[in-house]
């Protein structure tokens, strides 16, 4: 497999990219509508060797004994003490927790039984409690209504949205509440005050003329209460107009939300009420995925926002040449949040023909302080990005829609992967980078399952630490009953200890 190419063919290849978007979207409708499918073949043994650079491949655990696809969608991760936790979820197997505090060792500690068709998770925290979001696109069907989060909830076969699972105790998750959407919950996402969820349900053109974002609150979550359907532009190309994931900025006044054949910037500073104030319509964009900020300084000190959109070219269903979608930057800083100005697109530096599976990029992960980015590129693997270039691609006065870079160049840099024969990865995330740049990172995969693969840090050098925050709740003075009763069950008793130890005492004075 070539991971170099002749200056004209990978000129050739970009135009082509453009060229035969249109064509290729087509083939995908159905497929795209039932969520994304494996597309690689396996043995019944994965993979354990692959190729690399800066990266070697650690572990794998299986969601099922079956030998075959195990059909890995979205992760997530938190901390409780000192235990660390990846949350996986699937096609239909269930929410997985997996204890990661030994990497190395990966060890599943309890399955959510929530027999859904998509799986994309959020974690937070509200009350003391760590809660969970489990989506469900299209309906739940008989399995999804048969299994726990089914029962629990009363659900009917026909029904569709989010979840909302109690993960304060990881071995075990309760049920809390559910969000019915109507239309299906590809992804949702949760404001950075964990009191609103906006959806994403990524449906079609045929879905109808009137896309929207609906959003809940979830202040009080075993008692989520509907705020509106939040309209968004129809705009006609591409699989159709709907929301298919949206990322807050860290403040949560701003949402950037990849809705197929647009992208929206969103003043969300009052989250139950977003207002539009930027769109993209990108013909080089075939289906926006995932659009994510990053704000960083340029070598003058200016500081810079840029968007990066991913194309998951053909909704994953006809991408069969490498490198398939790429990602496509946009510099919204300041007034260009309402006009972004495109600084141009980077692509894998993958150049091939895939044997049926699909090559194409998808979900991945920013991480602004150590200036890196992971990403899931179905059939050609794992990778790890340089952003670091960003800001001064952006403040490059010859920076241009057109600009192209296979590998390395408009600010990015690959600076790792791992692909595997039997590769079908669709989200790749860390929790923890050291200061020397090596991480472990978690690879979710529709054939292989969890897969754990560690980045040595070798092509980055040193970058500031992240470290996953503690979500475990606080050791608290409470007990049942409300916080009043309970204190008053602990002070009276030891008024009246105090009261009885002070009269014996001056019992004992007056007989002394």
């Amino acid at each position: 497999m070539s991971r170099a190419g002749h200056p004209a063919l990978r000129a050739l290849l970009a135009l082509g990219l453009a060229a035969v978007a249109p064509v290729l979207a087509a083939p995908a409708v159905s497929a795209h509508q039932a969520g994304d499918l494996p597309t690689n073949t396996r043995g019944v043994q994965v993979e354990t060797e692959g190729e690399g650079m800066a990266m070697e491949f650690v572990a794998n655990l299986q969601y099922n004994d079956s030998g075959e696809a195990q059909n890995g969608s979205d992760i997530e991760f938190m901390r409780l003490g000192k235990k660390e936790y990846a949350l996986a979820g699937t096609r239909r197997e269930g929410l997985q927790i997996i204890d990661i505090t030994t990497p190395r060792k990966p060890k599943r500690v309890a399955v959510y039984d929530c027999a859904i068709s998509q799986g994309d998770i959020q974690v937070w925290t509200r009350r003391g409690r760590v809660l969970a979001s489990y989506t469900a696109d299209g309906t739940g069907g008989a399995a999804g209504a048969a299994s726990r989060c089914g029962r629990d909830l009363e659900l009917s076969a026909g029904d569709a949205g989010t979840v909302i699972v109690d993960l304060t105790k990881p071995r075990k998750p309760q049920t809390v509440s559910f969000l019915p959407v109507g239309a299906g919950s590809h992804n949702m996402t949760i404001h950075p005050s964990g009191k609103y969820l906006y959806n994403s349900n990524s449906d079609l053109l045929t879905a109808g003329v009137s896309p929207f974002i609906t959003i809940y609150d979830i202040s009080a979550p075993t008692k989520p209460r509907f705020v509106q359907d939040f309209e968004i532009p129809f705009v006609p190309t591409s699989l159709g107009s709907e929301s298919h994931d949206i990322t807050f900025s860290a403040d949560g006044s701003r949402a950037y939300s990849a809705a197929l054949s647009q992208t929206l910037v969103m003043d969300t500073t009052d989250p139950a009420d977003p207002e539009i104030i930027g769109q993209i319509i990108d013909p080089a964009v075939n289906v926006a995925h995932q659009a994510d900020p990053i704000t960083m300084k340029d070598s003058d000190g200016v500081e810079r926002t840029i968007l990066v959109v991913t194309d998951e070219r053909a909704g994953a269903a006809a991408s069969v040449e490498c490198p398939g979608g790429g990602l496509h930057l946009y510099d919204i800083t300041g007034d260009l949040e309402t006009a972004p100005a495109k600084i141009g697109a980077w692509f894998a530096p993958v150049f091939t023909i895939q044997d049926g599976a699909v090559c194409t990029s998808h979900v991945l992960r920013i991480y602004p302080r150590q200036k890196l980015m992971t990403i899931a590129w179905y059939a050609q693997g794992v990778r790890v990005i340089d952003l670091s270039g960003l800001a001064d691609a952006a403040a490059d006065p010859l920076a241009n829609p057109l600009s192209i870079a296979f590998g390395d160049g408009v600010g990015m840099t690959e600076v790792g992967y791992y692909t595997m024969a039997d590769s079908d990865s669709w989200s790749f995330k860390t929790n923890k980078i050291k200061r020397n740049g090596s991480f472990y990172g978690y690879s979710n995969d529709l054939v292989r399952g969890f897969d754990v693969f560690k980045y040595d840090g070798s092509t980055i050098g040193k970058v500031k630490p992240l470290k996953p925050k503690n979500l475990k709740p606080k050791a608290s003075a409470r007990v049942e009953g409300s916080g009043r009763s309970a204190s008053l069950a602990l002070l009276v008793p030891a008024a009246l200890g105090g009261l009885v130890l002070h009269r014996l005492g001056a019992r004992r004075r007056r007989t002394a």
